[in-house]
């Protein structure tokens, strides 16, 4: 797959921008702040509708302007090309576009085109706590197949109503009273939380011992001699 083309319409700091790409490597140099991380987050926007950078999506809307626009031409190994647009909004609904054609669901876009990102806070899966760890796993799985984004919205859906039936209920600790009908309740979002959490679970383990030989491998080479190093999934 091959970024032939970008353009972008107030994102960040671009009012305009109009970038073209060859196979092979491209270096964009310019001093700092001039918008070479833009670029790459604009493209990583494309492929994942988020921020590589954790920000909120009204942030990549230039200051002044109400919209966003976002577009690259793709070509497919198959010699496919497509045209992938979204258009973000301060105050409406971001659209989400390929070949003209407007997508039902945002989150097909999803697996249209597919980045890697490496950055300085990437650091963050080392230095901070599981929470970046699962993150990118999760986002890891996505980009290789589509179908666990569900998983992983529902896991956040079912956490999100589970927690606001705890506080509704005012459940403080396991020794609470709670009424038959509340009991019920929790049990039914306990179960689905299980179902949901065991499977994406279940995916993020056979992802990481799916990555356990490139990382020997990776290590080995940095270390310049056979290092045998474990990568082990321990979930809370």
């Amino acid at each position: 797959m091959f970024v032939e083309h970008l353009t972008l319409t107030n994102f960040r700091n671009y009012e305009e921008a109009d970038v073209s790409f060859t196979h092979g490597t491209t270096a964009l140099l310019g001093a700092n702040g001039q918008g070479k991380t833009s670029l790459a987050e604009a493209l990583t926007y494309l492929a994942t509708l988020d921020s590589f950078r954790g920000v909120p999506t009204e942030t990549l809307i230039r200051n002044g302007a109400d919209t966003a626009v976002l577009r690259a031409t793709v070509k497919h190994p198959d010699g496919r090309e497509l045209l992938i647009e979204v258009e973000l909004s301060r105050t409406g609904r971001n659209k989400a576009q390929v070949n003209k054609q407007r997508l039902v669901r945002n989150r097909d876009l999803l697996g249209v085109l597919r980045t890697t990102i490496f950055s300085p806070d990437d650091l963050a899966l080392i230095k901070d706590g599981p929470s970046e760890r699962r993150r990118f796993i999760d986002d890891a799985l996505v980009a290789i197949a589509v179908k666990h984004d569900a998983t992983r919205r529902d896991v956040e859906r079912i956490v999100k109503q589970r927690n606001a039936l705890l506080k509704q209920i005012g459940y403080r600790s396991s020794s609470a009273q709670l009424t038959s009908e509340q009991t019920v309740t929790l049990d039914v979002w306990d179960e689905k939380f299980a179902l949901a959490g065991g499977a994406l679970g279940d995916a993020r383990a056979q992802l990481v011992a799916q990555l356990q030989p490139l990382v020997n491998e990776a290590y080995e080479h940095l270390a310049s001699k056979p290092t045998p190093t474990d990568v082990v999934y321990e979930p809370e």
